[in-house]
């Protein structure tokens, strides 16, 4: 026993090494990278989590949006154990991406992929990443706790690909978005890092600014600076950029079609039914202020429909779609709920305004859970 606990020992140690030369050693040492921008490029790369109690929820998305991808694509599968992975490639069958690699992480995990970590890329340069990786904290929920580990289980299992960086900053992945023009963050990161959280590392926001700036390759525009007036969720579940287009959710959009069709607020169910009056004022103020903005960054506004539910954090969001271009053509692959005419109203509001093709994929099986399409997938690579 104690030759065994000696043995397991090395092995860890070595392991604990490796890892620290993957994070040491930089891909490209005279090339700093910057977050890869979602509103344009060729999707090139994707890494999705999976887990196979969560099988039926998530499968469907899955194939529905690889199915609308080239299929040069590459996917990293990330599983927590082999009978995860033999479960997810017995329910997609003959739609397993010809292009996958899979990674275990030999713990439970979720499947939230977005907010594991920040993906860099080197500019010019295909096939490489560095996954910027939020402080490894204790979390409530032993899931989230045991995603921590997949960005470092990537740079491990597939060197090649990836280096992974912690930045010593509370955030999830779903708190950034990175543009063209802009690395918007929320304010929410502000409150996961204050004194009060974490002690002193950060004792001012020009401190918290600076330190991500450095960490995350790109100079920090904050969506608001106060987490009392912003919605209270992730960037992605309420701005969508495409160039110098911004849609933002808007919750009046979403009232004035339940309105004309009552039988949109069946699909709330699932979610425990409408948020309250008061959430829904309170979140459309927030909003607003959030369009004010964009526009005073020069971008154009475009509002888009949102439905809150009465679950905290389970939105009907157009907004938490995926933006590609792909031989000229701007395409959303937009989630969609289960509620014809609110979907409808999204898909037409991106496509005649934010002037994109619109795929449609159906996320009514998760989105009551807190997210859906752009929390379930993380780009990493485009061309």
């Amino acid at each position: 026993m104690r030759f065994r606990a000696i043995a397991i020992g090395i092995v860890g140690g070595l392991l604990i090494g490796a890892a620290i030369t993957v994070l040491r050693s930089p891909l490209h040492s005279n090339i700093e990278p910057v977050p890869l921008a979602e509103d344009h490029g060729e999707i090139a790369r994707v890494v999705m989590q999976y887990r196979a109690d969560v099988g039926p929820l998530v499968t469907p998305i899955y194939t529905q949006f690889l199915a609308a991808l080239n299929k040069d694509v590459d996917v990293i599968w990330v599983t927590g154990y082999q009978p995860d992975l033999d479960d997810l490639k017995t329910r997609q069958g003959a739609t397993w991406p010809a292009r996958s690699t899979s990674v275990l992480v030999n713990k439970d995990i979720s499947t939230w992929c977005k907010d594991r970590f920040v993906a860099l890329h080197y500019p010019g340069i295909t096939g490489k990443a560095v996954l910027c990786a939020p402080v490894r904290t204790r979390t409530a929920n032993p899931l989230r706790t045991n995603d921590q580990e997949v960005p470092y289980r990537l740079a491990l299992d597939v060197p090649r690909l990836f280096a992974a960086r912690d930045t010593l900053v509370d955030f999830d992945g779903g708190d950034f978005l990175a543009t063209t023009n802009h690395f918007f963050a929320g304010p929410t990161i502000i409150e996961k890092n204050s004194p009060e959280e974490v002690g002193a590392t950060f004792k001012t926001l020009a401190a918290l600014t600076e330190h991500l700036s450095q960490k995350l390759g790109s100079k920090i525009t904050w969506l608001g600076e106060d987490p009392k007036l912003s919605p209270p969720h992730h960037i992605g579940m309420f701005l969508t950029v495409m160039g110098q287009k911004a849609a933002v959710g808007d919750v009046r959009l979403a009232e004035k079609v339940v309105a004309e069709h009552p039988e949109v607020s069946d699909a709330l169910a699932p979610a425990n039914g409408e948020a309250t009056p008061e959430f829904r004022a309170d979140l459309t103020t927030r909003l607003d202020r959030i369009a004010q903005q964009m526009e005073s960054l020069g971008y154009t506004v475009v509002r888009v429909p949102l439905l809150p539910s009465a679950t905290t954090r389970a939105w009907m969001s157009y907004n938490n779609g995926i933006v590609e271009t792909r031989n000229g053509e701007t395409i959303f692959y937009m989630p969609t709920f289960g509620a014809k005419a609110l979907d409808e109203a999204g898909a037409e509001a991106f496509r005649t305004s934010m002037g994109c093709r619109v795929v449609l994929i159906d996320c009514s099986t998760i989105w009551q859970l807190g997210g859906s399409l752009h929390c379930l997938v993380n780009v990493v690579e485009r061309k």
